[in-house]
Formats: structure tokens, sequence, C-alpha cells
């Protein structure tokens, strides 16, 4: 008879897990009784973050473009001066 005592406590602590998870999602964020997604699970401010993330990369690479022709440039204008001044 009392091998079976845990069954009956079984039941409440499930409730209250049940309860308690619950309040964890939607404690705070949401009104009681609503079933779902978390409100931040919507990730429409995550695609907003990636694409200014992506503008910004974008346009670092063409900084680093532009300056790796200056670059270029000046280091073929110095060769240039060099074997200039060697040859005379």
């Amino acid at each position: 008879m009392w091998g079976f005592a845990f069954m009956f406590w079984l039941v409440p602590l499930l409730l209250i897990s049940m309860a308690f998870r619950r309040r964890r999602w939607y404690g705070r964020y949401g009104p009681p009784g609503r079933y779902g997604p978390p409100p931040w699970a919507d990730g429409s401010d995550l695609r907003r973050e990636i694409e200014v993330q992506r503008g910004t990369i974008e346009r670092l690479e063409s900084t680093v473009s532009q300056l790796e022709e200056r670059l270029d440039f000046t280091e073929r204008l110095l060769s240039g001066r060099h074997e200039a001044g060697a040859t005379s």
C-alpha cells in the first residue's frame, strides 16, 4: 500500500513544474494563458541587425579595395622613381 504513495505526490509536482515552466517564458513578457513562442523569437530584430552588419561589411570591403589600389599606385610610383635615379 505504501509503495504507491509517491504517485500521489507525482501529480502535484508535475502540475507545479508545468506552472513554473510556463511562467518562466511568459511571466512578465506576455499575458497569462498565452501559448506559443516567446515574444523575442520573431526574428525581425535579428534580420535587421544582420542587414546592418552586411552593409557595414560591404563598406569596409570597398574601403579596403580602394586602399589596395592606392597602395599599388604608390608602390609603382616609388619604384619608377627609384629606377629613374639608378639609371642616371
